[in-house]
């Protein structure tokens, strides 16, 4: 008799053990917008039947929450991974700020991954798109003279395009290719001593304005990744008086460098997850477009972003979408920043940083400045000439 509930415990252990287990399968897949570039930061969940089937959770609900399907966020790709989805027919369905929400009906096998795609179609967030079709020459202070000197011819001059274009991987590589270069060893050890044509002496090389050194000077120390411009004057009547030294250190020639301007790339100490923002959007601690009576503008002329180099250099074109928060000052609240869709990642970092300095003229509602959620979609397109 002791041994009765013993062995009635057991018995219903091997019962269960017997039954088969559930059929499940795996799904994989991207949300995508209407370019078909991939969505980050959507909610993505299924629900047992065709589209049109009610819902197993209430919108809003986070992904993981007890009682819920099985669901997840998209990567930065836009990509997605569900385990465990029952097999069967089963809708899958995503959402997103800025987003109208799609699903997309599928046929899951048992032990099978089943890639799907969901199109989302854009909704009224986003502000007219911004063509960057150009180059923006850097500037800064220190730039100023060598691009005004650079019109006037007289010199060599080599901007950053063309050291790129070189392709050269040390600084006497890229001198190698100017006319009346010489290059050979020098008494001090220096393995790529310069001189110019009719001279025997060194010539005297300026970093960003100022002298580098009144004797002989290693230029191979310099990381042409960190050039901007070159401006070189072989003979002493051609060389500018911003470039004359003491004691007539220029007669040999002047090799003048000018350093890549710093481009300042902030980035919050904190970022807000898709989730929260949805969250201040519902409890209107931040409202969209549709309940602002005059939206947020940019500002004429204060984002301007850089073309990247490397997609300049191969005329690579593209666009991304990004979100955030102007302030009721017209200022834009970084950690709300966030890359929606992008066709390359340095389009994306672009415009972040292009962002962080831009001005805009904040939303309006019933006559008070507010915050507003905007998306803002960027084209990047080189001409062909």
């Amino acid at each position: 008799l002791h041994d009765t509930p013993m062995r009635f415990v057991i018995f219903c252990l091997a019962t269960l053990l017997a039954l088969p287990a559930p059929a499940q399968g795996t799904l994989t897949g991207h949300v995508r917008d209407p370019a078909g570039f991939g969505i980050a930061s959507a909610e993505v969940r299924i629900a047992v039947g065709p589209p049109g089937a009610a819902p197993t959770a209430q919108p809003g609900t986070p992904p993981g929450s007890p009682g819920t399907p099985p669901a997840t966020i998209t990567d930065a790709h836009g990509a997605f991974r569900i385990l465990g989805v029952p097999a069967g027919t089963v809708t899958v369905s995503a959402r997103r700020i800025g987003f109208r929400p799609g699903s997309h009906g599928v046929t899951v096998t048992d032990g099978q991954t089943v890639d799907v795609t969901v199109a989302l179609a854009f909704t009224a967030l986003q502000l007219e798109p911004v063509m960057v079709s150009a180059r923006r020459e850097p500037f800064d202070a220190r730039l100023a003279g060598f691009q005004l000197r650079s019109q006037k011819r007289i010199g060599t001059f080599m901007n950053r395009e063309r050291i790129e274009a070189s392709a050269s991987s040390t600084f006497s590589d890229l001198l190698r290719s100017v006319p009346g270069v010489r290059m050979g060893a020098s008494t001090t050890g220096i393995r790529n001593s310069l001189r110019f044509r009719g001279s025997n002496c060194a010539p005297l090389v300026f970093i960003d304005g100022f002298p580098a050194s009144a004797d002989e000077f290693d230029v191979d120390i310099i990381d042409l990744a960190s050039v901007e411009g070159i401006e070189i004057y072989m003979g002493m009547l051609t060389v500018p008086a911003e470039f004359n030294a003491p004691r007539g250190l220029e007669h040999c020639g002047v090799i003048a460098v000018w350093s890549r301007p710093y481009r300042p790339s902030p980035r919050p100490a904190k970022t807000v997850s898709p989730a929260e923002l949805q969250r201040m959007v519902e409890s209107a601690a931040v409202y969209t477009v549709d309940d602002v009576d005059t939206p947020a503008r940019i500002v004429q002329d204060s984002f301007s972003p850089v073309y990247p180099d490397s997609l300049w250099k191969t005329r690579t074109g593209g666009q991304v979408t990004v979100e955030f928060v102007v302030d009721s000052n017209g200022l834009v609240e970084m950690p709300f920043f966030s890359v929606v869709s992008a066709s390359h990642v340095e389009f994306g970092e672009s415009v972040r940083e292009a962002l962080a300095r831009a001005r805009f003229a904040p939303a309006m509602r019933r006559g008070q400045r507010v915050r507003q959620l905007v998306q803002l979609p960027i084209r990047f397109s080189r001409p062909a000439a």
